[in-house]
């Protein structure tokens, strides 16, 4: 064999060993229960600023929380539940723990912008499956989104923990899916064949556990806007900086009559005159949502799920009209029932909050972060113990 074969050789076989080192190690990064002292995804180790945590690490840490014989409850939903409005000591499911006390374990997996049967709802789905006893929590902001499973910055989750065989059969949300998928513009299919794409390499070689086990422990290798120059910087050392909420009298000054619009458009499409001056649900919107519960939560979670409808600040409700209000609240209880009547626990969070328990209109301050996990902790009481 000439030195010029021997050499190929040796490149070949040690490009091969280094792959394979590497997926190696992309496997023991898939169980490590980082980060360290987790308390919520703030913005620093989010998607928000290019980090996008491997379904693989949600499940380790929810399983590096629970303690045999008790009971895991898992936050989902968005950027309420995630507890923006909140510094890091003050974050509401900090408040939920103690007040559940040491029967349960809480860990909050919320991101912002994601949707209830997202992310947290499938890592849930999957400890169910295992037998592991789990109560979930999340949000919907307006009352009657559900969304799906895929699509959007949490979307990725779905791909990864179907690939990784995680989840439970549920053909409804396997039509459900393909449906969109082939309603979706070319640009936008091309974006979840390729999430789907590294899904699939990442069920057999874990390479987005090992890219972000590298910039969780070592160094970050993607510019953002939010890091700007520490986008290097190990993502264990970034503090959660979320500020105290502003002083009240400045909470709600800037663009009134855009969030005033936003709050009126909770209700305004959903609800049609009744008789005496009531409203009721408009029926297709009560069908839609009844609809996309039985396409995207699956039976299995749905007796061990507490969704809560969060309310506007009453900053904005406060100036809606006396019919404008009703409205609202005939659409918050409809929507509410319409959860329950397909075996979802469901409560209106913010019926008795005040405008001081709010950082804007819809993030609440940290007392109005207490008072949440005192609702949420007199729910998950009632639900039967494993």
């Amino acid at each position: 064999m000439t030195t010029s074969r021997l050499s190929n050789w040796l490149l070949i076989a040690g490009i091969m060993t280094g792959f394979c080192a590497a997926a190696w190690q992309g496997n023991l990064a898939s169980t490590y229960s980082k980060p360290d002292g987790f308390i919520r995804f703030h913005q620093r180790i989010s998607p928000d600023a290019i980090f996008y945590p491997p379904y693989a690490m949600l499940e380790s840490l929810a399983l590096a929380h629970w303690q045999r014989g008790k009971t895991l409850v898992i936050i989902g939903g968005n950027s309420i539940m995630n507890g923006v409005g909140q510094p890091k000591d003050d974050v509401w499911s900090l408040r939920l723990q103690e007040q559940l006390g040491d029967r349960y374990v809480v860990v909050n997996l919320a991101f912002r912008g994601a949707y209830p049967t997202q992310g947290a709802a499938l890592v849930a789905e999957s400890l169910l499956l295992r037998g592991y006893p789990v109560i979930y929590v999340a949000n919907t902001n307006p009352p009657a989104a559900t969304g799906r499973a895929p699509g959007g910055a949490s979307g990725y989750f779905y791909w990864q923990a179907l690939y990784q065989h995680r989840l439970a059969a549920f053909p409804a949300r396997d039509e459900s899916i393909r449906r969109w998928l082939d309603s979706l513009p070319a640009t936008e299919r091309r974006q979840q064949d390729e999430e789907r794409l590294g899904a699939r390499l990442e069920a057999w070689f874990r390479q987005q556990s090992l890219w972000h086990h590298v910039g969780y422990r070592h160094f970050f290798t993607v510019w953002n806007f939010i890091l700007a120059r520490d986008f290097w910087v190990p993502h264990d050392r970034l503090p959660d900086t979320e500020p105290h909420a502003q002083p009240l009298a400045d909470r709600f000054k800037n663009f009134l009559p855009e969030e005033m619009a936003i709050t009126r458009g909770f209700s305004e499409t959903m609800a049609v005159p009744g008789p005496g001056g009531s409203w009721q649900l408009e029926e297709g919107n009560r069908q839609r949502l009844g609809a996309d519960i039985e396409a995207s939560v699956v039976p299995l979670l749905r007796p061990h799920t507490l969704i809560l409808l969060n309310k506007n600040a009453p900053y904005y409700l406060d100036r809606l009209s006396p019919a404008e209000r009703a409205r609202d609240v005939s659409v918050y209880a409809a929507c509410a029932q319409i959860f329950r009547d397909h075996g979802i626990a469901c409560e209106v969070a913010g019926d008795d909050f005040e405008s001081a328990d709010y950082i804007d209109r819809a993030h609440l301050s940290a007392e109005g972060g207490r008072k949440l996990a005192q609702l949420v902790a007199r729910k998950l009481k009632e639900f039967p113990q494993p």
